[in-house]
This record gives C-alpha cells, structure tokens and sequence, in this order.
C-alpha cells in the first residue's frame, strides 16, 4: 500500500514519522507549503467548516505529491473533487482530527473510499483545558496576571462576591461524551455536583460516566454555576445556546465553550455578559478566526478568551498520528477500523 502523508504546521514530519512503522507499506511524507504556520492553518479548518471541501485551494505540488497513492492522510490538507479525480485508485482518507471538513466525505462514500478520522485524538487536552478555563475565569487569573504587568495590583474584580471554591460549585455538562466523561472526571477531584445532559444516552450511562445526576438541558441551565458544552456542530445547525437558555442560567453562571463556536449565538451570549445577566464566559472557539481586532468580547470584563488552542498539545498532535497508524495496521491485518466516517 502506499500512502502518501501531508504533513503541516500542526503535524509536521516529526510527528508524520510515526507512520513509516506500517508494516508493508511504501509511506511518502510531504510538507505542504502553504500551511506551515499556525495561522495558515487557523484559517483553512475554519474554511473548511464553513464552507466544505470544495472551498479549500489545491496546489500543482500537492496533487503531483499524491499521485498514485492508495491512501492519503492529512491533518488540514483538503480532499476534495480535484485530488480525488487527480487520484483514481484512491482507497482511504485517513484524517488526523475529529472533523473531517476539509475532506468531501460524500464524493468519497460515492466512490468507495473509506475515510477514517483520529476522533479522541485531543480528548485530553480540551479536558484539561476546560477545566482550566473555569478556574481562571472565576478566579481572575488572566485578569490578575495583566493587571500585574501594566503595573496594578487588582484583587476587587467585578466577580468577587460570588468566585467561590470549586467544591461548592455545581457544573452541568452538555454532552456527555469522551470529553464530556473526562471533563466530569476531572470536576469530581475538586468535589463539584455534576450534572449531566445527553439525548444520545440513557440515564444510568450518564451516570456512569461520572455524573451525579442526568438531567434536561433546562433543568442544567437553571442549577449550575458553570456551564460546558462538549457537543458536535453543524454549519447550519441551530444554536444549542442562544437568548433563551441565557436567560434561563444564574446571574452568577459562567459559560464555557472549548468545543464548537455555532454551539452559542455570540451575539445574544455578547448581549448577555454586557448587561450582566450571567456572570461570565471562558471561550477559545470563535465565529471567525483568528479574532478580529474589534471584536466585542475585548471590551469585557467578565470574559475569558484562548485563540482555539484547547487540543493543542504535542501529545495530542502526536497521538493523532498514532491512532491513524493503528487504524491503518487493522486495515491491514483484514480488520475494520474502529474510527471509520463512512
């Protein structure tokens, strides 16, 4: 089999590497020059979820590198119509990310080639990072470590009367999956009640997975001090937070996206902090990436901002490539990947 490994500012070819231990197989590693830095990058993923495939540039280098592949993997690289056409015997798509955006999934299904992604891959890291970013929005981190270094010494921030011990904190949980489990994990060290929502999901799996109590969406809105949402988006899809469930949450709530920015209508959660009426956000997913300049949630006091680096660790980039690999090795082996799209 030969694969051909596109490797870029997020994966480059150290971690690619890992791919060459496939037994059997002729693994070909190229670097595609236009995404060799970060914002590069930024960019392209937020294309491809907004706009499809289709929408993503293919460059001369990149589809003369594929040519006579059976297998492509890619991190943000598009598969889209002209490097399928441009590769005939193409049999599978291995896409080192959950989304498969930059992919054209459907074209594939058509044509009989497999796509398999790294679903879990940064599990981990956006867990950790969740919970991170629920401390330092309630406790000023941020907001302390800036005003120290412009020369203040601040310890009255707008939230002080309500920034309490995470023991006493209630958390609810939107979408009680991988992450979702090991964000639950996680809060119960710190001694926090979770609850736990997922349509997906009987009530005793929620609670197995760590929850104290399964309960609806509007009943988590009403109870919890914190606010987390560890679902999937659609381009399209409604909002799973919008005017009506903010005003469903406390005056002391704070809300937590680490997962998908159309989970939350921006401009009622923007509206809601301005007014006060939740007491905070922590979000590192954005409508439009990189953050512009004049965006309202620089203005704002009772707000916790990260540039989409909750999966961003070397360990998750580089266990991206080894679950690609191990799925690879059960294709190989006669087996199905457990990881397959399609």
């Amino acid at each position: 089999m030969k694969i051909v490994c596109i490797c870029d500012a997020g994966v480059p070819e150290m971690l690619m590497q890992q791919m060459k231990a496939l037994p059997g197989c002729d693994v070909d590693i190229y670097t595609e020059k236009t995404l060799t830095d970060v914002r590069a990058i930024t960019l392209a993923i937020r294309n491809a979820e907004v706009n499809g495939a289709e929408s993503c540039p293919v460059t001369d280098e990149m589809l003369a590198a594929v040519q006579g592949a059976d297998a492509i993997v890619t991190h943000t690289a598009p598969v889209n119509r002209k490097v399928l056409d441009a590769v005939p015997g193409l049999k599978y798509v291995g896409v080192l990310r959950t989304g498969v955006e930059n992919v054209n999934v459907d074209l594939c299904t058509e044509r009989g080639i497999t796509v398999i992604n790294a679903e879990g891959r940064n599990a981990v890291a956006v867990a950790d990072q969740t919970v991170a970013m629920m401390l330092c929005e309630m406790r000023n981190i941020a907001r302390g470590h800036a005003a120290l270094v412009s020369g203040k010494w601040v310890k009255m921030f707008p939230n002080v009367m309500y920034s309490r011990d995470m023991r006493n904190c209630t958390v609810g949980i939107l979408g009680v999956g991988k992450i979702g489990t090991l964000v639950a994990q996680r809060l119960k060290g710190f001694g926090c009640k979770v609850l736990g929502c997922d349509i997906y999901l009987p009530e005793e799996e929620i609670l197995a997975r760590g929850c104290d109590e399964a309960v609806t969406k509007e009943d988590l809105l009403k109870r919890s001090d914190f606010v987390t949402m560890h679902m999937v988006y659609k381009e399209g899809d409604p909002h799973l937070i919008g005017e009506a469930e903010l005003a469903l949450m406390k005056k002391t709530a704070i809300l937590v996206n680490c997962a998908r920015a159309g989970l939350v209508d921006t401009a009622a959660l923007v509206k809601a902090l301005q007014e006060n009426r939740i007491g905070g956000a922590a979000i590192d997913v954005f409508d439009d990436e990189p953050l512009p300049e004049d965006h309202p949630f620089l203005k704002l006091m009772n707000v916790t901002l990260t540039p989409h680096s909750a999966g961003t660790t070397i360990d998750a980039f580089g266990n991206s490539v080894i679950i690609l690999r191990d799925q690879f090795a059960e294709l190989l082996s006669g087996g199905t990947p457990r990881n397959r799209v399609n």
